[in-house]
């Protein structure tokens, strides 16, 4: 991996002790990076109590509504002419509720938030979204997502990886009402932070620090056991957008044998999958470079419909099919499946990943091992523009502030 240094007195204690020199952007004293979530959609109210000071702005003109500096618990509603929280705002269908100390949460329905709250009304239907620094961000949504058990030094590896990939969807929807939706991301609100203690040590660690390949954040992931290969992000999740290519890892490769799995499926339970009778064959599109499966064509002898393999995983089953290197046979009606390793074979495999840990690799080299031509970098804000040569992910937040149009009402 490509590491650019520039020292500083304010590189996190990772660093110091890894000895790794990192990129720094330059950046004024701006917010810290956020990431919009979306709560609720099509919401005909909640529970809303502020905990703590706030200011309640009106987002279509940047004026000051309302502010409070105690609790406030009401139910947060629409109407026709506009919105109700204990208060009426009349001819007001869009609210930002934003704290004014660092101690105010907010409840919604009893789940704890921090950060900003965003109410729309939309044909008298509440969209609510959670703007959330990523940091908090990352302590609410991993804790559910990474073992417990990894070594330290793959546990700030992962942190890395997770925050690389949040700012790359904030920067993707950048002037989006909403970058992403809880229920993709597993977002329960920040009441899930401190879960584990280990995995926000390691957030801490490793704050605002990101891998950019052609000069920008690109999506990342992780997988338990890679079978000997790993495969881009774009190959596999078939998206159109630049990043790191897969790689050959030695560990995994030794231990390949050990990671064989197969199972064995009636027909009749694949064809509920595509809402047929029967399947006679199926096929599998794979991406060459590392054989690992991206998606199936399912057949019944007149029709065909195709399935990603991540849907395909999930109707049948994480623990039955346990990876996307596999090949499959159709006998009758059975259909038998044989592969290696575990996850989808993308990004950083935590097998190995714990095997370089063992023997002292910290972060940066580890990040190294699966992420190639990519660069560390300290990111505490988004960039006013990131400048690339191929542009082939995103256009820039600076772009779009260039052409951007007046803003857009939601409410008709």
């Amino acid at each position: 991996m490509k590491i650019k240094s520039l020292l500083l007195t304010l590189l996190t204690p990772l660093l110091a002790i890894a000895n790794e020199e990192v990129k720094t952007i330059d950046q004024p004293a701006e917010k810290p990076a956020t990431i919009k979530v979306l709560l609720e959609r099509c919401s005909e109210g909640v529970l809303l109590e502020a905990r703590g000071p706030y200011v309640v702005y009106n987002p279509e003109n940047g004026k000051r509504e309302s502010s409070g500096r105690f609790d406030k618990r009401f139910y947060l509603h629409p109407h026709e002419e506009g919105i109700k929280w204990g208060e009426n705002f009349r001819k007001i269908y869009q609210l930002q509720i934003v704290p004014t100390s660092p101690e105010t949460t907010f409840l919604i329905d009893g789940t704890q938030y921090r950060g900003a709250i965003e109410v729309y009304n939309i044909e008298n239907r509440l969209s609510i979204i959670n703007e959330v620094d990523v940091e908090s961000y990352l302590k609410a949504t991993l804790s559910e997502k990474v073992p417990a058990n990894l070594p330290p030094n793959v546990l700030d590896a992962v942190a890395i990886a997770a925050r690389t990939d949040a700012y790359y969807h904030a920067l993707l929807n950048y002037d989006a009402f909403w970058h992403v939706t809880k229920e993709e991301t597993g977002y329960q609100g920040t009441s899930l932070a401190l879960q584990n203690i280990a995995l926000d040590r390691a957030i801490d660690n490793t704050k605002y620090l990101v891998l950019t390949h052609e000069e920008q954040p690109f999506p990342t992931a992780w997988t338990e056991h890679c079978g000997g290969k790993t495969a881009s992000y774009a190959s596999i999740f078939r998206k159109n957008t630049a990043t790191p290519e897969g790689v050959t890892v030695t560990i995994a490769n030794k231990k390949r044998k050990e990671s064989y799995w197969s199972l064995t499926v009636e027909t009749k339970e694949l064809a509920k999958l595509v809402k047929t009778n029967r399947i006679t064959g199926m096929d599998l599109f794979v991406d060459h470079t590392s054989g690992k499966v991206y998606a199936t064509r399912l057949r019944d002898g007149t029709h065909e419909e195709d399935v990603d393999f991540m849907t395909l995983q999930k109707c049948l089953g994480k623990e039955r099919l346990k990876s996307n290197d596999f090949t499959v046979s159709i006998k009758g009606n059975i259909a038998l499946f044989e592969g290696y390793g575990e996850g989808h074979g993308v990004g950083l495999c935590l097998f190995s990943a714990s095997k370089i840990a063992e023997r002292g690799d910290l972060a940066p080299a580890i990040l190294a091992e699966f992420f190639p031509h990519t660069t560390l970098e300290k990111m505490r804000s988004y960039p006013k523009a990131i400048v690339s040569s191929k542009k082939s992910s995103f256009v820039s937040p600076k772009q779009k502030e260039s052409t951007k149009k007046k803003a857009r009402l939601l409410h008709k």
